[in-house]
């Protein structure tokens, strides 16, 4: 009996030990529960032939899940046979499922197009060694997401397991395909550009080429009117010396002779005259000579002197504002107030006194539309008018062309070549000139010269 009592005991120690450890397991079991409810431990349960397993992973530190779960790439944990044991929320998001969906199923299952041996090889190579593949991930309901899948195998629980890192490679594919596109158009352009460099280079080198002619005609060109109107002048004169003696002492000259050598005298003056003019412009490009700070004043006060008997007969008047003082090659200048005044006189009205207006002012820009409009360059806007004949507005640019006249010459005198000095005479001084007229009512000259002249090269 004692026996049996002593068993007993003995039997009910036992029982109560194993009591005590299943509650202890229970007890572990439901803090576990718990934990996995909290999200503080991750946990997967795995059906594997009629049984269950748990597996579980206690996070240890907290700032290291707080990283994973907030890191902007997927992260994903599976075992050796593929199956999903820990996945971020970033991954669930990008497969657009909600984490318990993810947990638990197969990892090739998200793969695009992957067939068996293609995910074995690439899942092999990362339970090996490292290695990195860019694929593509199914994203429920919505277009597949290129990814580039880094693999690496590390120990989870006292457990062997594949580390998977997902990077979203959309934006970066994006990215590349735009710049393939840039590239393309680049290279595009490049080829538009090098078919421009070629024809331009074809065309500077028959520039290049009329440029040479052209400054050997122009150069054959100022010596042979330099030498022809020296070589013209001497006979000129003898000419018009001639016909002077035989009309003074040739005392038998019947009318008609004498109009004849009076004609002789006016075409060999005129001659003469065009002659000059011509002179004058060839040698009105010329920009070596020294530029002067020069009182405009001066300059019209010598003009109105040598036109001093003509002015009179004309009854004519200047009216003169202050004018500027700016630099000019003086002689050049004078040539272009001498040749507007000319000018005037020459096409003043009859029986009406000539009235000539002249002033000037420092601007920072010209008129509008005008060549010099934009410049921030000081101008000196010189402005010329009269109340002669003017002249048609539909001239008012032919005006300036050599020998362009808009009268016959027995209406008036001239060569047609002044305004042709003048014009160039201002673009030597890197300036403007303008004209503008009207039948009957006069014309209006604008010069715009630099406030500071700068030579020409």
């Amino acid at each position: 009996m004692a026996k049996n009592s002593k068993e007993f005991l003995v039997a009910t120690e036992k029982l109560s030990k194993k009591i005590k450890a299943l509650q202890q397991q229970l007890k572990h079991a439901k803090e576990t529960i718990e934990a996995i409810k909290r999200g503080t431990i991750d946990a997967v349960v795995i059906s594997d032939k009629k049984k269950l397993k748990v597996f579980t992973g206690a996070t240890a530190d907290k700032k290291y899940r707080i990283l994973i779960e907030k890191m902007h790439e997927g992260t994903v944990v599976i075992t050796k046979t593929g199956i999903i044991l820990y996945c971020n929320s970033h991954f669930a998001a990008m497969v657009n499922l909600p984490l318990h969906q993810v947990i638990g199923s197969k990892f090739e299952n998200f793969i695009i197009d992957a067939s068996e041996k293609h995910v074995s090889g690439l899942l092999k190579k990362g339970w090996t060694r490292y290695s990195q593949n860019e694929i593509s991930i199914y994203k429920k309901g919505k277009k597949s997401m290129p990814v580039l899948m880094s693999l690496n195998a590390i120990v989870w629980d006292n457990t062997p397991v594949l580390s998977i890192t997902l990077t979203d490679l959309t934006i970066q594919n994006e990215n590349r395909e735009e710049l393939k596109e840039k590239a393309k158009q680049l290279e595009q352009k490049n080829t538009e550009l090098k078919t421009v460099i070629k024809k331009l280079a074809v065309q500077n080198k028959k520039k290049e080429k009329k440029t040479i002619e052209l400054t050997a005609a122009n150069k054959d060109l100022t010596t042979f009117t330099y030498v022809s109107s020296h070589d013209l002048q001497e006979p000129l004169r003898k000419i018009q010396n001639f016909v002077t003696c035989i009309l003074l002492e040739e005392g038998n000259l019947s009318e008609t002779s004498r109009d004849y050598f009076l004609r002789m005298r006016t075409s060999a003056k005129r001659m003469q005259e065009l002659i000059d003019d011509l002179l004058t412009y060839s040698r009105s490009k010329d920009n070596k000579q020294n530029f002067e700070n020069t009182d405009l004043n001066t300059i019209l006060n010598d003009v109105k002197n040598d036109f001093e008997e003509t002015l009179q007969e004309k009854e004519a008047t200047i009216k003169v504002s202050d004018l500027c003082e700016i630099p000019v090659i003086r002689t050049q200048f004078r040539q272009v107030i001498q040749n507007l005044i000319s000018n005037s006189l020459k096409f003043s009205k009859a029986h009406t006194p000539l009235q000539i207006r002249i002033s000037s002012k420092i601007e920072q820009r010209s008129r509008k539309n005008d060549k010099i409009a934009a410049s921030k360059i000081k101008y000196c806007h010189l402005t010329y008018t009269d109340n002669g004949i003017g002249f048609d507005p539909q001239y008012n640019e032919r005006i300036f062309e050599v020998f362009q006249r808009l009268h016959s010459q027995e209406e008036y005198s001239g060569t047609g070549i002044g305004l042709a000095i003048c014009k160039r005479i201002i673009e030597n001084h890197n300036g403007t000139i303008t004209a503008t007229g009207e039948p009957g009512k006069g014309a209006r000259f604008d010069l715009f010269i630099p406030s500071i002249t700068k030579r020409k090269d």
